[in-house]
């Protein structure tokens, strides 16, 4: 079968989870036999909006389409663009693809690309990596950095597009900023705000977009089910967890030996993802008996969010202690020499995560895992079989749940491995390929 899978990125552009996952995919479903091509938006300011270049990665074609970014473009450009939509349809138009695998819709893309390959004949799956197309942050995370339990009218929704936060400004600059978007807002949004009037746009948009999507594939039952509370329909939804290659991981499953008890966050250095979480508990560790005179780090690999949260990384890592060392991130072919010499991973989420990859490779590492307790990460975790959980922002009971990985009274998991070996992933997928394709013909 002549597939497309679209992404946010591919390797060597891109390094979370969506990526690696689509990289991985595309090597199952080639070792299958099938023709895989990806296509995915890069911000480029060098070229015309719309232009899409040829490449080749890991024997890979790879379609990168150009959409710069431009801060004086309206919401409705961060979920649909017409120029994007016409260079997606002269593709598909050009290179006959049986089927389109969507693993991103969203920034850069646009939502209406299931419509276009609906109306050409070509069935379409689309993968729900976050709430991306029930909220425009994609965490239900709102201005406050708070799980809002979401999504909410276009009114409320509209205010926490357009509020800045704590982390994106302080002081005068803050209250001037909001001082100016709350009075624009009140006059129609001006054209510079966002209005409740656009963010019922945009659930109207997605709404049309989501009639010609065939099957939608939920990594975690928790996500199934906020899709289905918020009215899509429950049959065209597959739970499918994540999964991919865990051979590199095997080698990393022997318990580490060194004298040092490394313990490490991977993911973004943003508010939802709850790093300061852990940079409080290392410093209640650093100042009780027995962690302070045991031999241990915490060790942070990632990036920034870009210009959202821009003073986060600032305020949160401003008095680290000394046992924290601050790293850029990692490429995910080095993530299992790292998880040879880790005795645990953090992973303090805040928002309701949908099974982050740095848990699940460290489920095939056997590397425990100690995760807030929040519905999509606790489905990974299963605790206490691959780690333990504690409330989510709750740095004393985090540093608790620490002190048995500083003491080696947490050791390797005794039967590590993901909840669906990647072949068994790869059947399921092919299996839902082959429902739509069917559908599609009788259709």
């Amino acid at each position: 079968m002549k597939l497309l899978l679209v992404s946010r990125g591919f390797p060597p552009r891109g390094r979370w989870g969506t990526e690696f996952y689509t990289h991985q995919l595309a090597r199952g479903l080639a070792a299958r036999g099938h023709e895989v091509a990806i296509l995915h938006a890069v911000r480029d300011r060098t070229r015309p909006r719309g232009t899409i270049d040829v490449s080749e990665s890991d024997g890979f074609r790879v379609f990168v389409i150009a959409n710069p970014p431009d801060p004086a473009k309206p919401l409705a450009d961060s979920y649909r663009n017409a120029t994007v939509e016409s260079a997606f349809d002269a593709l598909l138009e050009r290179e006959r693809f049986e089927l389109v695998h969507f693993n991103y819709l969203l920034w850069g893309l646009s939502v209406r690309l299931p419509e276009i390959a609906r109306a050409r004949g070509v069935p379409n799956v689309v993968t729900l990596t976050d709430f991306g197309l029930l909220c425009h942050r994609g965490q239900m995370f709102d201005w406050h950095s708070r799980d809002c339990g979401g999504p909410h009218p276009p009114a409320t929704c509209a205010r926490c597009i357009r509020e800045p936060s704590s982390f994106d400004a302080h002081g005068l600059e803050l209250l001037t900023k909001r001082v100016a978007v709350r009075a624009a807002a009140a006059l129609g949004g001006a054209g510079r705000v966002v209005t409740a009037a656009d963010v019922a746009e945009r659930e109207r948009t997605i709404a049309v977009a989501a009639r010609s999507i065939d099957r939608f594939i939920a990594p975690t039952r928790a996500l199934a089910e906020v899709f289905v509370r918020a009215g899509f329909e429950r049959a065209r939804i597959e739970e499918l967890t994540y999964a991919f290659d865990e051979t590199p991981f095997i080698a990393a499953r022997a318990e580490p030996t060194d004298a040092l008890v490394r313990i490490a966050f991977l993911g973004q250095y943003a508010p939802h993802k709850g790093p300061h979480v852990l940079l409080d508990a290392v410093k209640l560790m650093a100042r009780r008996l027995p962690e302070s005179v045991e031999p241990w780090r915490v060790e942070f690999y990632g990036d920034s969010a870009g210009e959202r949260y821009r003073d986060y990384v600032g305020q949160a890592m401003a008095d680290a202690d000394e046992r924290v060392a601050i790293h850029a991130s990692i490429e995910h072919a080095e993530v299992p020499e790292l998880f040879r010499h880790l005795s645990a991973i953090v992973v303090p989420s805040l928002w309701m995560e949908n099974a982050p990859f740095a848990a699940l490779q460290a489920r095939a590492a056997g590397v425990p895992i100690v995760a807030s307790d929040v519905r999509g990460l606790a489905e990974v975790v299963e605790a206490p079989r691959f780690g333990d959980v504690f409330p989510p922002s709750d740095a004393l009971a985090l540093a608790n749940v620490l002190r048995d990985v500083v003491l080696r009274k947490r050791r390797r998991v005794k039967e590590p491995g993901l909840a669906l070996g990647f072949a068994a992933h790869v059947d399921r997928i092919e299996a839902v390929y082959a429902r739509v394709r069917e559908e599609n013909s009788r259709r």
